[in-house]
């Protein structure tokens, strides 16, 4: 019995039956619950979904791997994808700048500055100035065992929530900044044949 064709076959059906459920009722989702708790433990932000569009990727290396595009009343446009990789596989390189390179490649950025990188725990935030002096952001989210998520903020909304929920003090100073408008909808896992941004580790040959 092929438990991994079992598998994406119940996946199947119960994205299908998600999209349905969204269109009826516009719900909100967090995979299993109503919403995505990200930020500080012990004061998370929720960020609530509104209109998401999720679809999942299931390729060879990675587990429950999905993208969600959310256009979002509190936060403005949203794309996130989540990567959970088999426990035999390991990036190629360092995960934010393998989505970075994707990102400057889909929009076709000639430059994408780093304005602002912030390190807490397992987050790493980053404000890019890209073409015509326009700024958007991107949050990346890590655990140990090979998971990452990856935050396209186009407004720094959420950016800012986030870090605020580590240090109250905080002030993004380029908020009042003209902000780029995009629709990045690429996925690393879809690509991943050609690029190679993740690999299998092959069993030890004697």
């Amino acid at each position: 019995m092929d438990y991994k064709i079992i598998r994406n076959s119940i996946l199947f059906i119960a994205t299908s039956l998600f999209l349905v459920s969204c269109s009826a009722k516009n719900d909100s989702i967090g995979l299993g619950s109503k919403a995505i708790k990200i930020g500080n433990k012990a004061n998370p932000v929720v960020l609530e979904l509104n209109k998401p569009i999720l679809k999942w990727h299931s390729y060879s290396c990675t587990d429950n791997s999905y993208t969600i595009s959310d256009k979002n009343i509190e936060y403005g446009n949203l794309f996130i994808e989540s990567i959970n990789l088999d426990s035999n596989c390991h990036w190629s390189g360092l995960p934010l700048s393998h989505f970075e390179s994707s990102v400057k490649s889909q929009l076709k950025f000639d430059e994408m500055e780093t304005v602002e990188k912030i390190e807490i725990n397992a987050y790493v935030f980053k404000t890019y100035k890209v073409n015509e002096n326009k700024y958007f952001s991107i949050i990346y989210i890590y655990n140990a065992s090979d998971k990452s998520k990856f935050i396209l903020d186009y407004n720094g909304l959420l950016y800012t929530k986030l870090i605020q929920s580590f240090d109250k003090n905080y002030k993004n100073k380029f908020l009042s900044e003209p902000r780029y408008s995009g629709n990045y909808n690429d996925s690393l896992a879809r690509k991943n044949i050609v690029h190679k941004y993740f690999y299998a580790e092959l069993p030890f040959q004697k």
